[in-house]
C-alpha cells in the first residue's frame, strides 16, 4: 500500500494541509501501515523551504475514531512492543518538528485521534455537536497507549487528565476548550482558516504558544506540587478501588503510568506506558472486554436481509417505559405518535425527553433549532388518529394480558393488514398474544430494559409464528435506536429475566437463612457485578420483582429439582414496600433525593427474622452465579437461545454480568467446564440437587467442548 491510501499533502500559500482519509476503511481508524508514513510526512515538512507549517486535517466526517483493536495482536510478552515504541517514536518526532503542525479537528477523535492531537503543536475544533474527544480504551481493558498517560496531564493537569481516561467519557467542544485540551473553537468551515491562524501565532511568538489557562489555587496546588499531586493519586486510587473492587486492572494501572511519568520524565513515562499497555493487552480482562467490542461491532449488522425500514412508529402507553421507548426513538431521528388515555402522561413523558435535551443543551452537544425539532418528532394522541399509516405499533401499558389483547383488537380494527404489533411486555406470553391477533406472524416481542435510555439492551422475543421480516424490521429499529439486540424464543421470562429469577431467589433464600442485606450486596459486588442483588431489586422496584416472581417464571423456577421460592419479595410488595421509588425497600431512604442509607431493619421481617450469620464469601456469590449460568445453559439447551454470543451479550447488557468475564458462556470457557461441574456437583452436594449441572454442560466437560471455539480472538 502507498501513502496515498492514507492521506494527501496539498500545499499552498506556505502551508502543508495533510488530509487524513484511509481509504480501505469506513471511517479514519489508526493501523501500524498509517503510523510508518507519518514519518515521511515530518521529513518533508521539514526540508521543503516553501512550507512554513501543516495543519492536520480529515476530509471525511470525523477526525480519527481511533486504533483499530483487531490489530492489537500478540501471543507473549514483547510481540507487540515494537508497534508501540513506532508509534511513540512516530507521535515523539511530530512533538518535535521544527515546523509547527495544527491538529483541525471536526467529528470524532477517539484513542489515538486523540492522542495525535495531543502531540500537535496546537488544536483547532469545530464547533459542531458531533465533534467529540474521547481516550475510551478503559472501557477495553486497555490504557491510552499513544503516549496519552503523558501528554494529556501536562496538557489539561492531573485532575482533568485522571478523569478523562478512568471514565472513557466523551468531551465536547466547549468543555475542551474550557479545559485546555484545544486552543481555539470555530465554524467547521472556518476550521482550516483557524489552523493557520494559529500555526502563523506560534511561529511570530517562537516557535511556543503561550496559554495562560485560569486556575484556582486548589487546582495549581493539586496538580501543580508533588504533596497536592500525591494526595490527588491516593485519593483516586480509593475511588477506583472502590468502584471497580480490583477486577479491572487497566484502572490502577492508568493512574500508574501516569504517576510514573510526572515522577520520572516523558521517556520513562512513555516506555512505562508501552509496558503496561502490552501486559494488559495479554491479559484476560481485556481479551474479554476487547472480546465484548467485537460481539457488539457485530451486533449492529442486520442479520436479516428481508424488513422494512420504519421511520414513524406509535406508541401506546407515555409511562416511564414508553416515554424511554419514544426518547430513544425521536433521538435517533424516528417520528413517534405517543397515545396515552391521559394527557398529562403523555406532557409528563415530554418532559422527560425535554430534560435529556436540556442536558445536551447545557454540554453544547445540540443546538437549539435541533433540540426543537426533536421533541417535534413527538405527535400527541388520546385516540388512534392517524394510526392506520404507522406500520409498527408498540405497546408499553399495564401488565395485564386483557389489556394487551383489548388493545390489539383495537388496532386490528384501525391499522393496515401488514402493521407489526410490537410488546414491551416483560413476562406475559407474546405466543398468547399473537394467537390473539388477526395476523400472528405481524406480532412480536420488543423487551426493553429500564431506564430505557441508559440501559443498551434489547431483548426481541418471536414466537413460533413470527415472520423473519417482522423480527428483521424490529431489530432495524433496535439497531437505530442504539440497541444491542438479541432474538430469543418465547418462553416464561424469556431470556434476561428467566437467568435472573433464580440468582435473585438464591439470594432471598440466603436472607431467610440469617444472611444480612449489605453483606449479600457487598460480596456480589466485590465479585464483579455493578450492582448488588438487593440493591437492584429496589433500584428496579419490588413490585416489577414481585410481578415476575409471581407469573410463569415463578412456575419455572419451582419445577427445578430441591429449589424452594422465597416468599419474602412478595410479601413486602403485599406490605406496600416498592423500593427506591417509594422509599420502602430492603434499604433506608432519606432526604428529599432518597439517598439510600443502610439496610432497613424492618425488611427482615419478611424473611421470618433469623438470627444473624456470616456465610462465606464463596458461598454468597457462588451460590446465585452457578444457577444464573446454569439457566443460561438451559436457555441454549431449549433453543430460547440461538447462540452462547447472544446469551453472552443478553447477561452483560441486560443484567451486568461480570462484564470483565465477557459474558456467561465466556466465562465457563475462561474458568473450564470440567471446572464449573466439579464445583456445580459439590455445590449440590452441600446445598442440594438445584446446582446440579445442566446435560449440556456434563457432555461438553466429557468431551473436552468449549461454548466458543476460539476463547478469545
Amino acid at each position: 500500500m502507498s501513502r496515498e491510501d492514507f492521506y494527501r499533502i496539498e500545499k499552498k500559500n506556505g502551508i502543508a494541509t495533510i488530509w487524513v482519509h484511509i481509504k480501505k476503511e469506513k471511517m479514519n481508524i489508526v493501523s501500524p501501515d498509517l503510523i510508518q508514513y507519518f514519518d515521511e510526512i515530518y521529513t518533508e515538512l521539514n526540508d521543503d523551504d516553501t512550507v512554513r507549517a501543516g495543519v492536520l486535517i480529515s476530509d471525511r466526517k470525523d477526525f480519527i475514531a481511533g486504533a483499530d483493536i483487531k490489530a492489537f495482536k500478540a501471543e507473549k510478552k514483547g510481540d507487540f512492543t515494537p508497534t508501540l515504541k513506532k508509534g511513540h517514536l512516530c507521535l515523539n518526532a511530530l512533538e518535535n518538528a521544527k515546523k509547527p503542525i495544527i491538529a483541525a479537528i471536526h467529528g470524532t477523535a477517539y484513542g489515538f485521534g486523540t492522542e495525535l492531537s495531543l502531540a500537535c503543536h496546537g488544536r483547532v475544533c469545530s464547533d459542531d455537536p458531533k465533534t467529540k474527544f474521547g481516550l475510551p480504551e478503559v472501557k477495553l481493558g486497555l490504557l491510552p497507549g499513544g503516549g496519552g498517560t503523558q501528554r494529556l496531564p501536562r496538557l489539561v493537569g492531573l485532575q482533568k487528565s485522571l478523569d478523562m481516561m478512568l471514565t472513557g467519557k466523551n468531551i465536547f467542544a466547549r468543555q475542551a476548550k474550557k479545559m485546555g485540551l484545544v486552543d481555539v473553537v470555530v465554524n467547521r468551515n472556518k476550521l482550516h482558516t483557524a489552523a493557520v491562524a494559529l500555526a502563523d501565532k506560534i511561529i511570530k511568538n517562537g516557535g511556543k504558544l503561550e496559554r495562560n489557562r485560569k486556575k484556582t489555587m486548589l487546582d495549581k496546588f493539586l496538580d501543580g506540587t508533588s504533596i497536592g499531586r500525591n494526595l490527588v493519586f491516593k485519593k483516586a486510587r480509593e475511588k477506583v478501588m472502590k468502584l471497580t473492587q480490583g477486577n479491572y486492572p487497566a484502572v490502577p494501572k492508568i493512574i500508574d503510568c501516569v504517576e510514573h511519568g510526572l515522577k520520572h520524565g516523558l521517556d520513562k513515562g512513555l516506555l512505562y506506558e508501552r509496558e503496561a499497555f502490552e501486559a494488559l493487552m495479554l491479559g484476560q480482562v481485556s481479551k474479554e472486554l476487547r472480546q465484548i467490542f467485537y460481539n457488539m461491532t457485530d451486533n449492529k449488522k442486520n442479520p436479516y436481509k428481508n424488513y422494512n425500514s420504519v421511520d414513524k412508529l406509535g406508541i401506546l402507553g407515555a409511562g416511564f417505559m414508553g416515554a424511554g421507548i419514544a426518547e430513544v426513538s425521536v433521538m435517533n431521528q424516528m417520528d413517534v405518535v405517543l397515545k396515552d388515555i391521559n394527557q398529562e402522561t403523555i406532557s409528563e413523558a415530554k418532559q422527560l425527553i425535554w430534560k435529556t435535551l436540556r442536558k445536551k443543551l447545557k454540554r453544547k452537544q445540540i443546538s437549539t433549532t435541533q433540540a426543537d425539532r426533536t421533541i417535534e418528532r413527538v405527535r400527541e394522541r388520546l385516540d388512534y388518529d392517524g394510526f392506520e399509516k404507522l406500520d409498527l405499533v408498540v405497546e408499553a401499558v399495564v401488565e395485564k394480558m386483557s389489556v394487551k389483547k383489548a388493545i390489539i383488537d383495537d388496532l386490528d380494527a384501525v391499522c393496515s393488514d401488514d402493521y407489526i404489533f410490537a410488546t414491551n411486555t416483560s413476562a406475559l406470553s407474546v405466543t398468547e398474544m399473537a394467537e390473539h391477533a388477526k395476523n400472528p406472524a405481524h406480532v412480536i416481542g420488543m423487551h426493553y430494559f429500564s431506564p430505557v435510555p441508559k440501559m443498551p439492551l434489547l431483548e426481541i422475543v418471536k414466537t413460533k409464528h413470527t415472520s423473519e421480516k417482522t423480527i428483521g424490521t424490529v431489530y432495524d429499529i433496535g439497531v437505530r435506536q442504539g440497541k444491542t439486540c438479541i432474538v430469543v424464543q418465547d418462553g416464561p421470562g424469556f431470556y434476561a429475566n428467566r437467568i435472573l429469577a433464580p440468582y435473585l431467589n438464591e439470594v432471598m433464600l440466603m436472607l431467610e437463612e440469617g444472611a444480612q442485606i449489605e453483606a449479600l450486596d457487598q460480596a456480589m459486588k466485590k465479585k464483579g457485578m455493578p450492582v448488588g442483588p438487593i440493591a437492584l431489586m429496589d433500584e428496579v422496584g419490588i413490585d416489577v420483582g414481585a410481578h415476575v416472581m409471581s407469573g410463569d417464571i415463578a412456575d419455572v423456577v419451582k419445577s427445578r429439582e430441591g429449589l424452594v421460592v422465597s416468599k419474602g419479595l412478595l410479601k413486602m410488595f403485599e406490605a406496600g414496600y416498592l423500593g427506591k421509588k417509594n422509599k420502602k425497600g430492603y434499604y433506608k431512604y432519606d432526604g428529599k433525593n432518597g439517598k439510600r442509607n443502610g439496610a432497613n431493619p424492618h425488611a427482615y421481617q419478611f424473611f421470618g427474622n433469623p438470627p444473624k450469620i456470616e456465610l462465606a464469601f464463596e458461598d454468597m456469590t457462588w451460590r446465585p452465579l452457578l444457577l444464573m449460568i446454569n439457566e443460561a445453559v438451559m436457555c441454549l439447551e431449549e433453543g430460547i437461545l440461538s447462540t452462547p454470543t447472544d446469551g453472552d451479550l443478553g447477561a452483560v447488557f441486560g443484567l451486568g454480568f461480570l462484564p470483565f468475564t465477557g459474558g456467561p458462556f465466556r466465562f465457563a470457557d475462561a474458568y473450564g467446564i470440567s471446572e464449573l461441574v466439579k464445583l456445580m456437583e459439590e455445590y449440590a452436594k452441600k446445598f442440594g440437587p438445584k446446582f446440579n449441572p445442566r446435560p449440556l454442560l456434563a457432555s461438553m466437560a466429557e468431551n473436552n467442548q468449549l461454548f466458543h471455539s476460539k476463547n478469545c480472538d
